[in-house]
């Protein structure tokens, strides 16, 4: 479980929609539910978590969506906002917890996890991202250098990550040490 006072990414802001204060958000949460109209979020402007509260949502079939936020109105606040990232606290990510399959996690359950690679401790996983194709793990050995492991279960093996440990199999020369 992760504390309250910590944020969750789960979208980040491609653009402005519209002049009434709308934006284009790519969303980065499986969980459209967090989307939802009186649902509050928080955008990472410089430092700072600021709240703002969902006053509509259009979902798209792609990741990419609508999304309305009460204290946005016009379209120059909108296009202040953009690359901004948006999160949730933790008590809201973890209310959803319930939902999950057996066996199943967040993303943020694996971010900070130690990484093996052939038996040898090679990092932690510091994020993890969409890239079209798929989701990537970033991995940042104790040099500071980081490796980008395409999420797959061929490559990555989540299996003791109740210990907080995450294996990789990647393919051979995607690691060069």
């Amino acid at each position: 479980m992760i504390p309250e006072s910590e944020y969750i990414r789960i979208a980040k802001i491609t653009g402005s929609h519209g002049l009434n204060g709308g934006v284009k958000i790519f969303i980065t949460s499986a969980i459209i539910d967090r989307f939802k109209t009186g649902n509050v979020v928080y955008l990472k402007i410089g430092e700072i978590y600021k709240k703002y509260t969902i006053s509509d949502f259009r979902q798209r079939p792609d990741r990419i969506s609508l999304l309305w936020l009460s204290e946005v109105t016009n379209r120059t606040d909108a296009d202040s906002l953009k690359g901004t990232e948006i999160f949730i606290d933790g008590s809201c990510a973890e209310s959803f917890r319930e939902n999950l399959e057996e066996d199943a996690f967040f993303y943020y359950d694996i971010i900070g996890c130690s990484v093996f690679y052939r038996n040898e401790s090679f990092g932690k996983v510091v994020d993890v991202f969409d890239a079209g194709a798929g989701d990537i793990l970033v991995i940042e050995d104790s040099k500071g250098k980081r490796y980008m492991v395409p999420f797959v279960e061929s490559m990555v093996d989540t299996a003791k990550i109740s210990e907080r440990v995450i294996i990789v199999n990647p393919v051979e020369g995607l690691l060069d040490i």
